[in-house]
């Protein structure tokens, strides 16, 4: 069983049958990092998840995983075909193109920012050797 799986599990024992069926029955996720994605063929739909079940949706996935990831909701048409074909399936991602394309162009910025965030600490580290070794000459000339 996948997480979203084990998530949308937890969620249903806390809302109503219907209210499950409604709003979570249809959708489909994505984990990537520390960033959760959920998808929806409706706007309405989505509209109402982030309105009033974020907080449900952040919560079950940390009883989950044990993590705190970001959430962000999507529309995709692709999960209505999927679900019309596997009516009682749960979907990890949507395999349509450009939903793939702007997720791996999110994973990509992110991945700039974890790099620039360690070129940033190398430069810190060669900064300290060189001031550690000025502190050492400093001493050496003081004895």
């Amino acid at each position: 069983m996948g997480i979203w799986q084990k998530v949308l599990e937890k969620i249903s024992y806390q809302i109503s049958k219907p209210s499950f069926d409604t709003w979570f029955k249809k959708t489909t996720a994505e984990f990537v990092e520390d960033a959760l994605t959920v998808y929806s063929s409706s706007e309405f739909t989505i509209d109402w998840l982030k309105e009033k079940y974020s907080t449900l949706i952040a919560e079950s996935v940390k009883e989950v995983t044990g993590e705190d990831y970001s959430i962000h909701f999507e529309v995709t048409e692709e999960n209505e075909k999927l679900a019309s074909i596997f009516p009682n399936a749960y979907f990890e991602s949507s395999p349509n193109d450009t939903d793939s394309i702007s997720r791996l162009e999110r994973k990509i910025d992110r991945l700039e920012q974890k790099i620039q965030q360690l070129i940033d600490v190398k430069r810190l580290d060669e900064r300290a050797e060189q001031l550690e070794e000025r502190i050492s000459k400093l001493e050496e000339q003081v004895k």
